[in-house]
């Protein structure tokens, strides 16, 4: 069986995304707890969403980042 894996790329960095810098500076993040980041989730349409551990999410907007498929398996 395999499981889903991904990582997340910052498209304006080239490298994993600083949650962080993200929640405190992008318009599209605001309300998100900078300090208690989770990460990222796929929604069942495909929406990229970033969450922080407080229950709060965000859509992240088209484009703004690019999803790596990972190719692992139940071990």
């Amino acid at each position: 069986m395999s499981k889903n894996t991904f990582t997340v790329i910052d498209v304006k960095t080239g490298e994993y995304p600083d949650l962080e810098s993200i929640a405190l500076h992008e318009d599209w993040a605001k309300g998100l707890i900078y300090c208690d980041m989770e990460g990222f989730a796929i929604m069942e349409d495909g929406s990229l969403i970033l969450m922080d551990e407080c229950d709060n999410l965000r859509c992240c907007p088209v484009g703004r980042f690019e999803i790596v498929w990972g190719d692992d398996t139940w071990g």
